[in-house]
């Protein structure tokens, strides 16, 4: 007895079960319904915001995601799920929420719980599902966030405000613009104009900023007596910053004309046989006064002694009336008079230097004939071609000597006066020497 009331119950019971499992799954609301329902079809919801290649500055955060809402065949409500990423394939993603809800009218939006990182790209996309059936994504968009770029006024520091400058090309200094964001290399604009409005302009520069302060210059003078304006503004690649304040300021008044000149000293008059053998002007002057062919010759060469170990010279301003003054030269502890200048003639050219002084009224050797490359023009720098050039035995040469110290100068600054004697010719000697009077 107890054995076939059991079977019977037991057969009841699934039958029970059976019926309630056939009464679950047709109806489609119950929350048991287990798998997808056959015709069901849910759309792509379409999104709206951030709309695609949208740009979102940094401070207009957290993003609030806005989409119009999907539709769906069935009868199950819909739930959405939004999905934020830094790749395309949503492989990083930085944001996912399941479960939203449905908003009214039509729209759905979603406001990030946190700010994103600037200076980055973001993708995004959303889907709907009512528990059985899931809808396909919509087709992601992209976002950018950035941090937007700010750019100050420059602060103007000179030509002060109203005054009067003392040159008629001021420079004009100003402090750095203040900056924020991602700023790439400044570049400033400076305008002068003659009115406040800038509608004449007289001087329009650009330049790279400096540390701390900028100093731009002008090109061209500006008019005496008058008054100007200058501002000044700030820019990188892509921002464009505001003009600083406007400042005026006065050049100077128009100078008195100068006085009237003192009549230049007369020209000294030149000795008897004073002319050049061969014309200085014709030749390249190195590492000397370039203007040395004009100075005036007051001397005349009457003796050149070349010597085993160097050239003795003899002219009529060596002494006695008129002879040229002695000068101390930097790092001289002693007077000079004068300096020995040659001239040669390399491949059809004449080249002139004046190498060797003469201090404490004594020649200074220059070394046999045969020494005259290696102990006159040594050095590349400064007398090329004549570097290591040796005349040879019986080639023409020229000798000269002019005032005080004329080597190593292009001024002649060094010289006391700036004369200097005639050139004279003469066939090298070789080391035997030999004696020439003019």
């Amino acid at each position: 007895m107890n054995r076939t009331l059991t079977a019977v119950c037991a057969l009841a019971t699934a039958a029970a079960l059976s019926a309630c499992e056939s009464s679950k799954s047709s109806n489609p609301l119950s929350p048991s319904v287990a798998g997808p329902i056959p015709g069901v079809e849910i759309s792509a919801p379409k999104m709206l915001e951030p709309f695609a290649g949208q740009k979102i500055s940094v401070e207009k955060q957290p993003i609030t995601l806005l989409i119009e809402n999907a539709s769906s065949t069935g009868v199950r409500p819909l739930t959405y799920s939004f999905q934020v990423a830094t790749d395309a394939a949503f492989n990083t993603m930085v944001f996912s929420r399941d479960g939203i809800a449905p908003g009214d009218g039509g729209r759905t939006s979603l406001r990030l719980p946190d700010a994103l990182a600037s200076q980055r790209t973001y993708f995004w996309r959303v889907r709907a599902l009512d528990g059985a059936n899931t809808g396909p994504f919509a087709n992601a968009a992209s976002f950018d966030v950035f941090t937007p770029i700010v750019i100050g006024e420059p602060g103007l520091v000179s030509p002060g405000i109203n005054v009067t400058t003392d040159t008629l090309r001021p420079r004009f200094t100003f402090a750095n613009a203040p900056r924020s964001g991602p700023v790439g290399a400044i570049t400033y604009l400076l305008e002068v104009a003659d009115t406040d409005s800038f509608a004449n302009k007289v001087a329009t520069v650009t330049g790279g900023e400096q540390p701390n302060q900028t100093t731009l210059d002008i090109s061209a003078d500006l008019q005496y007596n008058k008054v100007y304006y200058w501002h000044v503004r700030a820019y990188d690649p892509t921002t464009l910053g505001p003009f600083s304040a406007t400042r005026a300021f006065s050049t100077p008044p128009v100078p008195p004309p100068p006085p009237d000149p003192t009549p230049a000293p007369p020209t000294p008059s030149a000795p008897a046989n004073s002319s050049d053998m061969v014309s200085l002007g014709l030749a390249t002057i190195l590492n000397s006064p370039r203007d040395l062919a004009r100075w005036p010759v007051t001397t005349a060469i009457s003796v050149v002694d070349i010597r085993s170990n160097g050239v003795h010279v003899e002219f009529s301003k060596q002494s006695g009336p008129g002879r040229w003054p002695d000068t101390i030269p930097p790092g001289f502890s002693g007077p000079l008079q004068y300096t020995l200048g040659m001239v040669m003639n390399i491949n059809g050219q004449w080249y002139a230097s004046a190498p060797i002084e003469f201090w404490f009224g004594l020649d200074r050797a220059g070394g046999a004939p045969s020494q005259f490359a290696q102990n006159w023009f040594y050095d590349p720098g400064r007398w090329a071609p004549m570097t290591y050039h040796q005349p040879a035995v019986g080639e023409q040469i020229g000798f000269f000597v002019c005032a005080g110290d004329c080597r190593n100068t292009t001024t002649g600054d060094k010289s006391p006066v700036k004369e200097r004697s005639n050139v004279v010719l003469l066939p090298n000697p070789g080391d035997g020497g030999g004696t020439f009077r003019f």
